[in-house]
Formats: structure tokens, sequence, C-alpha cells
């Protein structure tokens, strides 16, 4: 009702204009919101143009595009060569994903480089197109355009007929995405995520349980409906953004529909199983859909992709069906060997020569030996196949067998082809033996400035790791501490180097605060002589002015008329009232309301009673001058009448000047300002002090400090270094500050050397709140929401005590006694003291100044108990001694805590408690090994870990010794037991959530353990983690990297915490980028790496300065075959220096080509325990017969199973997808060479 009402007569401001002016606010800015989102939508997005809302189509869309053939420009040489590689497009289908000569260019630094070159492809419906490439070839960014996450160069590219550039919005409607990297809400649900998207996604809400339904059970995450997806593996992760993007039918959203789907390396991560349901659900998926699919898994190529387009530094190089690339780059058969320790390579390779002289060995990674075998001496293979069958104990050949060309042959040949600048006659050349011959090249330039104590490269293994991993000596002790420091401390240096503009934004927001404060201080000086004040109506407006006359009176009349007259001169209403003045004004009064009281200031009664003439004046009280005016008008009218109407009083409020007294009142509150600059200080503090924990909580999140401390960093040289770079980043916006203070002329700042004195405030201050901050980080993972919620606590707890504080010691409140108890209550936080700090200096300061003014002002300041100290670090108010003897001992007691949580106190307090639990589960465990049955093996090697001392396993040559560990949670973990000599790979195997990297995180220390032990070179880790940590390397499952380092700086980094002499680190890190092929990448931020390049990094970092115990989980995920191999062959040359490696991995080949021995892990337990091939000889038997038809026709297929099971009879049929079977031939008699024949 009173929204229209000013608060008073003397404001004409209403909450409704308040209101009105919000309301107006979010409208404005909600559209400059949505201009700038279209325009400037920032790194990643399309832009709209800057008139993009006055064109016609943005407000009601354009019609879809029909593209049809082009004729390609047959007059480039190149694309002539290139077009010999692209299939012929089929004409019957029609193209979902159509692309058009799209490019990419990225700026880095002051050079371009050219993403995507010249791209031109079709994608169709009903298909699957698979899209292949070495790490950064161009297949993400070529997806990111294509999604709308970046904006081409140049070229266009249609989905559905819209254009990407001009439609991504219609496009979106009917497109799902499963990105690179899991884009997942860790405090979701697996069902919250599906009903989430398919909302977002149009899909009817009465649907939704349904097709939810649909998607769990086709996914086989069902069990894992209500789980949150923080608590998912990988696997699984993966599993639900394959769900994600697939999730609302086409058939069910009548509108749009999911039409074409992107998936980019959805199956990255999984285990086997679940990699075959994806595909079964892929095909199923494929019949209304244009699916585009990336992948480094060539098995999964060959088998899903209806058309296989292969791309090389950002160029197609090639395009079709499998059998169609297949003819055009393969070179005969594919044998590959699973080598035994002792294998002879030289005996090996006389003996293929001499039945198949054109032969060439393909490579020799780890344990795997392969040899391009030619189509034309097929007639040869019986008879190598018998001497090869004969002699394999005696070559030291555990396994081999033979297929056709490939599809990671066409891969690697195709790469190949890209690196040798088009040369066609390096197709004859094998894959990794040409990009060996041209490593080998450039290192034989270089070979002056090898290392000492380095070995090259042999001839039998290809190993691009030419590092001896006994030779260096690594630094101990003090040098160790001062390079591990000098690391850390130039990690901090490189943050704030790369983030800039973050840090330039911190240093200016306690400025701005500041200098705002100063301003406002400059512009609205304190208690000063008011100035005069004219009295007149016109501060209110036009008012109506209400007068009665006596008609009987002649003076009366005159009067009156001299009112009106002054009245009218001053734009005022008069009006004269017939009858009573006082009931006229009261019924004005009721029938108004609020309004009343702006309208009616001031009104006048002339009466006349026979020789007596009666002025009364009449004002309303809600004007605070309104008494002196009302007089004022009916004086004025008086005076007119005396003296002419030229005559007139003019009224004027002239407050006397202020006497001492009233000064040192006034004095009292001065402190105001330095009140007011101290909360602006507080204010901009708060932010500024956030920021020191923002690299913290993304170190932790991302699990990089967990990584750091693994490679060995000690405690004190991690925190000191970042206390030490933070205190200087701090230092440098205080050192502004007082250079505003001169500016700004603040005596009590700058007199004297009060400019050190508040530099020593603030340096306490910065000593006592980053500490604070680190502590406060570890309840939080996420920066974005740290710095936000830092940033309140900083201002709570600063301006909210500061302010009550200070407003309880006002004497006239009664509370100076729980101002004073709150006072040294509020003593812990370090932001109440800064404010104290500085509000206190500066009221002493201006106390000093006036009550040593005079001798009156001596007496005055006694009069009012104004006390000061001339000592301005006195422990007595409102000296600051307290305030900074605080803030000292409170940064040696957060510095405390903070090595107490992160030193070996916390975890072994942790442990005792633990242990108490334990005690407890300890019968019930032991009383299951009865109970359930254990593989042979495995009771073996618990027994022999039972049965030993750690102590004599670790002299013994077994580094690693795991003593029934057991996590609780579910049992992920349950009682395994095992000990990893030296030189040995051991693989751990299983599902997705079998317990494996939950193992890895337990020996890592980054997961508590629940029951058992374990030791690495007999240090426990429950007794001892940072020495245990202080061995060992590890690889997370995901990436633990640094997005503001560079790879070259990041190896750096990793090899000064191992203590690598400062001499010998360019060259290990050199080494170890050529052996993973990212020397190109090496000076790339990090942030820039693709996915598979992120994975050789983090492999990279486990393996820098050959630790004892490497832990590699997952290590080649992501990676691509060229990529892969050279990580198995890094791997075998850091085992055969002596060192324990655990590894896990999805692709059994893998495992194959590294492991000594493995374990197959199911629910928590070992299932069997072994060599690969004590286990192949005790569950397998036979062999593996995979095969795929030319064509998928029902008929063809048929018959060739008919001639399979006829060949080989017993023969069992394993799998069958798309053409693609899988037979498992029982015959244990059965030879290879009877196979070829």
């Amino acid at each position: 009702r009173d929204l229209m009402k000013p608060v008073s007569v003397d404001d004409n401001f209403t909450l409704a204009q308040v209101l009105g002016m919000l309301l107006l606010d979010s409208v404005l800015y909600g559209l400059v919101a949505w201009y700038v989102e279209a325009v400037f939508p920032g790194e990643y997005g399309v832009p709209q143009p800057w008139y993009f809302f006055l064109t016609p189509s943005y407000w009601c869309g354009r019609p879809r595009t029909v593209v049809g053939k082009e004729k390609e420009d047959e007059e480039d040489p190149e694309k002539a060569l290139k077009s010999q590689y692209i299939e012929e497009e089929p004409a019957d289908l029609v193209s979902g994903i159509k692309i058009k000569h799209l490019c990419k260019v990225f700026k880095v630094g002051n050079k371009t480089k050219e993403a995507v070159k010249d791209l031109t492809v079709n994608m169709y419906e009903g298909q699957i197109t698979v899209l292949l490439g070495h790490n950064g070839a161009g297949k993400t960014t070529t997806l990111s355009m294509l999604t709308g996450l970046h904006s081409p160069t140049g070229g266009q590219a249609y989905i559905n007929g819209y254009e990407i550039s001009q439609d991504m919005v219609l496009i979106r409607r009917s497109l799902g995405l499963c990105p690179q990297h899991d884009v997942l809400f860790d405090n979701m649900t697996v069902e919250e995520h599906l009903h989430f998207y398919a909302g977002l996604k149009g899909y009817p809400p009465s649907k939704c349980p349904e097709e939810i339904n649909h998607i769990l059970r086709i996914l086989n995450l069902e069990d894992k409906r209500h789980s949150l997806t923080k608590a998912l593996s990988g696997g699984m992760k993966r599993k639900l953004s394959i769900g994600i993007a697939l999730i609302g039918d086409s058939k069910a959203i009548p509108i749009s529909g999911v039409q074409v789907v992107m998936l980019d390396e959805p199956t990255s991560g999984m285990d086997p199983a679940s990699r075959r349901a994806t595909w079964d659900l892929l095909q199923q998926q494929r019949s209304n859909r244009t699916i585009l699919l990336t992948t480094h898994f060539m098995d999964e190529a060959d088998l899903l992709g209806d058309r296989i387009a292969i791309m090389a530094k950002g160029e197609l190089q090639c395009c079709g069906s499998s059998l169609f690339l297949k003819r055009k780059y393969g070179a005969g058969y594919h044998m590959v060997m699973v080598k035994e320790p002792y294998c002879n390579l030289g005996e090996i390779s006389r003996l293929i020569y001499q039945y198949v002289p054109n032969a060439t060995m393909e490579s020799n990674a780890g344990a795997e030996l392969s040899f391009i075998l030619p189509k034309e001496s097929t007639h040869r293979f019986e008879a190598l196949f018998t001497e090869l069958e004969q002699k394999r104990e005696e070559l030291g050949i555990a396994s081999y067998g033979a297929s056709v060309t490939t599809m990671e042959e066409v891969f690697l040949r195709v790469g190949k082809l890209v690196d040798s600048s088009m040369d066609i006659q390096a197709i004859q050349l094998p894959a990794l033996q040409y990009q060996h011959e041209r490593r080998s090249n450039d290192w034989a330039m270089d070979d002056s400035s090898s290392l000492s104590g380095m070995t090259d490269m042999t001839d039998d293994s290809g190993a691009l790791i030419t590092e001896d991993c006994s030779s260096i000596k690594l630094n101990t002790g003090f040098y160790l501490c001062c390079q591990q420091f000098y690391a850390m401390f130039m990690k901090r240096a490189m943050y704030s180097w790369r983030n800039w503009k973050m840090v330039a934004a911190q240093f200016l927001v306690p400025l701005i605060f500041t200098a705002f404060a100063l301003i406002v201080a400059k512009t609205f000086p304190g208690p000063r002589d008011s100035s005069l004040l004219r009295l007149t109506l016109e501060p209110y407006g036009q008012t109506i002015v209400p007068f009665c006359v006596s008609a009987s009176s002649g003076l009366s009349q005159r009067l009156a008329e001299q009112y009106v007259e002054m009245l009218d001169a001053q734009h005022q209403s008069p009006l004269e009232v017939l009858g009573g003045l006082e009931e006229y004004l009261i019924s004005r009064a009721s029938e108004e309301g609020g309004a009343f009281n702006e309208h009616y200031i001031a009104a006048a009664s002339f009466e006349g009673a026979g020789n007596r003439t009666v002025v009364t004046a009449l004002f309303n009280n809600q004007a605070y001058h309104s008494p002196a005016t009302a007089l004022m008008l009916a004086d004025n009218a008086v005076f007119r009448v005396l003296a002419g109407p030229n005559a007139s009083i003019t009224v004027t409020n002239y407050p006397q000047p202020r006497n001492i007294t009233e000064k040192a009142k006034d004095q009292l509150m001065e402190g105001q300002t330095g009140f007011a600059i101290a909360i602006n200080l507080l204010y901009g503090m708060a932010s500024l002090a956030s920021t020191f924990a923002l690299l913290l909580v993304s170190e932790r999140a991302i699990k990089a400090k967990h990584v750091q401390f693994v490679s060995g960093v000690y405690v004190v040289n991690f925190w000191l270094s970042a206390l030490l770079w933070d205190i200087i980043n701090f230092l440098i916006p205080c050192a502004l500050m007082l250079v505003i203070f001169q500016a700004f002329d603040v005596q009590a700042f700058t007199q004297d050397s009060h400019l050190v004195d508040v530099m020593l405030i603030f340096l306490l201050y910065g000593w006592a709140i980053i500490p604070l901050m680190y502590l406060l980080s570890f309840f939080f993972s996420v920066a974005a929401t740290a710095y936000t919620r830092l940033t309140i606590f900083n201002i709570l707890s600063g301006t909210a005590t500061f302010l009550a504080v200070t407003i309880m010691s006002i004497p006239e409140l009664g509370l100076v006694d729980l101002s004073k108890t709150l006072d040294k209550v509020f003593l812990v936080l370090p932001n109440y003291c800064l404010g104290q700090c500085i509000s206190d200096f500066y009221q002493n300061y201006e106390f000093i100044q006036f009550c040593t003014s005079s001798v009156e002002a001596i007496f005055i300041c006694k009069a009012f108990n104004i006390s000061y100290q001339m000592n301005y670090f006195s422990w007595e108010t409102p000296g600051i001694g307290r305030y900074l003897t605080s803030l000292s001992i409170q940064g040696f007691s957060f510095l405390f805590l903070l090595f107490l949580i992160e030193t070996n106190l916390l975890w072994r307090l942790r442990t005792l408690v633990c242990g108490i639990c334990r005690r407890r589960k300890w019968v019930a465990l032991l009383n299951r090994v009865s109970v359930l049955p254990e593989d042979r093996d495995v009771a073996d090697e618990r027994k022999k870990v039972l049965e030993s001392p750690p102590e004599l396993l670790s002299s013994l040559s077994s580094p690693l010794v795991i003593k029934e560990l057991t996590r609780e949670s579910l049992l992920a973990v349950d009682r395994i037991s095992l000990a990893v000599s030296k030189g040995e790979c051991f693989g751990l195997l299983g599902f997705n959530g079998a317990g494996k990297t939950t193992t890895f995180k337990m020996l890592t220390g980054d997961e508590s353990i629940t029951s058992g032990d374990a030791f690495v070179d007999g240090h426990s880790i429950l007794a001892n983690i940072k020495k245990v940590q202080q061995r060992i390397g590890y690889c997370p499952q995901f990436d633990a990297l640094l997005d503001h380092m560079t790879g070259r700086e990041t190896l750096s980094m990793y090899a000064r915490l191992r203590g690598i002499p400062e001499r010998y680190i360019g060259s290990c890190v050199e080494n170890m980028l050529r052996g993973l092929l990212l020397e190109p990448h090496a000076d790339k931020l990090v942030r820039t790496y693709s996915g598979g390049n992120k994975r050789k990094l983090s492999a990279g970092i486990a393996l820098i300065g050959g630790p004892p115990v490497i832990f590699l989980d997952e290590p080649s995920t992501g990676m691509d075959p060229v990529a892969r191999r050279l990580l198995w062959d890094a791997v075998t040359r850091t085992r055969e220096c002596g060192k324990s490696i655990i590894f896990t991995s999805h692709s059994m080949e893998e495992v194959e080509a590294l492991c000594t021995r493995l374990a197959i892990m199911v629910n928590g337990q070992f299932k069997c325990l072994g060599s690969p091939q004590h286990l192949k000889s005790k569950f397998g038997s036979g062999y593996t017969l995979l095969a795929k038809t030319r064509s998928e026709e029902e008929e063809e297929l048929q018959a060739f199973k008919a001639f399979v099971e006829k060949t080989f009879p017993g023969s069992v049929l394993k799998h069958e997808h798309q053409g693609m079977v899988h037979y498992h031939l029982t015959n244990k008699n059965l030879s290879w060479a009877q196979v070829r024949g």
C-alpha cells in the first residue's frame, strides 16, 4: 500500500522506485548476458555476428539445406593421389553429417597451428563411421567443431541439413554426445543423470522411466541405478556417458530426437566384456541414427565401422570400408609371437627368413615380436609353422599366431606414409620399424650430446628409452631438499605466470576497495561546521497552502492578498478555505492518508475581531523545517502589508560553530574514517586471501598433489615453497596499497615511519592468513567453490566480528564488557586482527594529534576519557600489540596443524584407531578362509607371504610385498597377498569395479587400509607411508596433470622431485619425450593435449627417475597403436633395469606383451595367479580363430561357419558380430601347421 510513498516528506524516493530499478536491472543485465554469451562465447562455443538479433533467421529459423554432391577438383595432384584411398560413396544412403573443406587454426603464442586441414567427408544415416588417427591428429577437434564447442576457421559442415556455424541450436536438438573425458556430476546418481538429460532432450516425462530402464539394462548398470557417479569406476562412467548420448529415441520425440550420435573414444577404460556389450548396443542403435565414433582400438574399428576414415596431422588420409582399406594397405600376413625371457631372436629370424626370405620384422616391443609374411609366400607357411612348433621351447616362444592384414597394420602404414612425406615406397617398410629407424637417425645426429652411462638402442629391441636406470646416482639429503624446493617453487611461479590475468585481478581487488574508501573519505569529510540553509517551500515541490480569511476585516483581506501573491511567486498553490481551517485540514488528512504529508506543508489563518487582527501560521510536523518556514510565510505577508509589496524577509538557518568540547566529541567519531578503511580493506583482502587455495584445491582434486608426494617430495618442501611464493605475491599488492596511502596523503599511515609499521601489519597478516587458507582448502574439491566460500568466510570472520565488537564498544549501549570479551575470543581470527590493527592504528594517530595539540585539548581528552598510546605497538587499547602477537602465533599454529595433517603423526593416529576396529573383524575374515574355495596358485602365494617376514622377502629381491590387504567398503579389496620380485612386471586384470584401482590407491597411500599391510623395500605402508611414497612411481587411472605447465616442464619437475642431478635432467627428459612420441608437444601447455598424449605424459611421470616399484593403472588408455607399443618399449626397458612394475590393463594383447606374471581379480579377490603361459595352459587349450567374411550376408556367413565346424570338429563359436566370428578350436593336438595347411 505504501510502495509509492516516500519515507519522509523531505524525501521523494519510494520503495516502488527501488523495486522498479531492480526489475529493470534484471531485464537489462539478462539481455546483456544473452548478447555477450552469443557474440563472445569465450574459449568454447560458436560466436554469432554482432547483428544476429536483427536477422529474421535467428527468430524464425531457416529451412534445412539439401547439399548435393559436388564435383571434386581433380587437377590438384595431391588430391588426385589421395582419391585412390577414398572409397566410392554409397548412392542410396542419406548423409546425416556432411563435411566440406573444414579447417581449424589455433593460435599458440605468436604462432598458428592448423589442427584440421581441408577435411571433406560424409557420414551416412544407418551407418557407424569410425574416425581414426594418432594422438593429436585432429579427431577431437573435429568433433568439437561439429558439436559447437569450437567454431571452424573455414569450410562448412552440415548435420541433418543444418549448418554448424549458423544453426547449432537446431542441430543440438537432435544430437547426442559422449565426450572424450566424462562430464558427470559427482553428487548425482546414475538414474538422476539419465533423467536429467532425457528432460533436456525433450523426452516425454511419462516415458522417461521406461527409457531409463531400457538404457540401464542394455548398459548393464541396473545395480548401479542409485549409486553416485563419484563412486563408479572409470569404465562404468564411460558406460553412463554413452547412455547419456543415446537416451532420447527419435521415435518417442517427434519434433527432434537423437538422430546423430558422436562418441569420442567411448570404450576407453572398459573391460573386454563391457566393450563387447557396448558394441552390441551400438549395432542395435545405428538403424535410425548417424553414428560417428573415434577409437584407438583397431579391432573395435574393424568390427563396428561401416566406413572408416583415418586422419593424420589434421588431414583425411583415407576413407572406406574395412575390406577396402585392407586391400589398399595390406602387405600380407601378420605373425605375432609372445617371447619367453630366454628367447633367441637371432634364431627365430633366421628360421623365418629361411622359409620366407622376403619376410620383414614389424616390431619387437616388450614380450611381443611380430613379422610381416608376404601373400605370395603362402605355400611355405605350413613348413614354417611345422618347424616353429617343433622348436618352440628351444627358441623361447611362449605362443604365436597369424592373421591377415589387420586394421592396426592399416593404421600404422597410413601414419608412416604421412611421416615419409608421401613417399610411396615407405609403404613397403614395416610401420614400427620405420618409426624406430626415423628416430634412430634423429638420435644419431645428436649422439655427441648423449649422457655418459646411457646405453644406445639395441637392434633386437628397438627400445626408445635409452636411459640406463642404474647408472645415475640420485641426489639425497640437503641437495635433494634444495632441488625439490626449487621444483615446487617454480611450479607456483609458472602457475602465476600462466594465469597472469587472475593474479592481476587479485592484486587489484584490495587496491580498488581501499581506494574507494579513501575517495569517499575525501569527498565526504568528517565532522565540520554545518553550512547555512535557506528556508522556503521550494524543496517540497508544488504544495497546496490552505488559508482562511475573515471577510469582515479589511486588514485581514490585504494580508491574505499578499500571502497569495507571495505563494504564486514561489509556484505554490494557495487554497482559500471557507469555514474552519483546522476542520478542513483534519478532513483532508483522513481522506488522503500518507499523500497529505506530501501536499500540505504550511497553512495560515487571517482573522479580524474589531480592531484586532490575528495571524496564525500552521505547519505539518512531518517536514523537518516546517515550523520556521510556515512562520516565515506569515511574517512575510505582514511585512509586505506594512512596508510595501517589494519588501520581503529571507530566513536562513545558520548553525553555530563547534566549540572545543564538541570537537572532542567529534574526535571520538573521527575513528569512522579508520573504520571505513578497515572495512573496505577486509573486503579486498578476503578475495585476495582466497586465491591462495585455488591451486591447492585443484591439485588435490585431480590427484596431482598425491602423485607429487608419491614421487618423493618432502612435506616441508611442498608447503614452505608454496608459502614463500604466496607471501611474495601477497606483499606486492600490500606495497601498492602503501603507494595509495601516500597518494591520498593518509597521514596516519604515512607520517614518520608509519609506512614500515603498516607493512609489518600486512606481513604478519599474510603470515597468518595464508596457512589458514591452506588448512581450509582440505574441505573443498572444486576450486571455484573453494574461492567463493573462502571469500565469504573471510568476509564474515573479518567484517562481521569487527562490526560486532565496534558497535558493542559504544558506551551508550551498555555492552562494553561483552565487547572486551569478544575481542579476546576473536583474536584467533586473522581477518579480525587485521581490521582492528588498521582501525586502532588510525584512531590512535588521530587521538595523539588532537590531545597533544593544546593544553585545553589535554584536559578535554581527560574529561571525555579519550585514551591514546604514544607507542603504537602497546598492548593496551588503542595499541595494536596484542593483535600483532596473535597474528604471529596464528601463523605458527596453522603451520603446525598443517604439518600434523600431512605427516606421519596423523597417519599413525588413524592407523591406531583403524587397528582397534580391525581386530574385531579379523576373526570373521579368518573364518571365511576355510569357507571360500581358493585357487591353488593363489593359496601358495598367500602361504609364501604369510610364512615369510616382509623384511626377508624384501632381502630376497621382492621390493613389493602385499600381506592380506583388505578394503572394507563393499569389500572392494578382499585379503590379497602377493610378493613382486625385482625385474618383474605383474599384471592386475579384472572387470570394471573388480578392485584394481582401489588396490593401487591403498598401495600409494591415497586410501586407508581396513586390514592387512603392504611393504615397499621393507617399509610398511601403515607405519611409514612417506618412505614408501618416496620409493614408488605412480600413473593413476585418470591423468593427474597440471594444466598450466608444459610437458617438458612437468617431466623436469618430477625429475627434480626424484633427485635426478641437474646436469642430467635435460637429457633424461628429452629421452622420455622422444620415447613416448611427445617431442612435437613438449613445449605446449598440458591443457591443449589430447587424451592419449596426457596418458603418455602420465606414464612418463611414473617412469622417470626409475623408482624401485612402479604402479601403472591402465597407462595406455587413449593411446594410438604406435604410442602404445613405444610405451611397451619403455616399460620393458624399465623392467630390465631391475624395477618392479604392477600393471593394469583391459587389453589382453598388452598384458601378454608386457607381464611376466598376472592375477585376475573378481570382487576384490585373486581368482588365479601365474605367468600368462601358465594360465593359458591351466585354463585354456586349443586355438582361437578370428575371421570376418567379405559380406555380412547371412548365407555367406552360415556357409563359412559350416566350413569351420566341418574342418575343425568340436570348435565352439564364442562371439558373432556383424560378419566377425570368434571360434575356439578345442583340439589340443592341432598344430599351427595343420591350421594353416
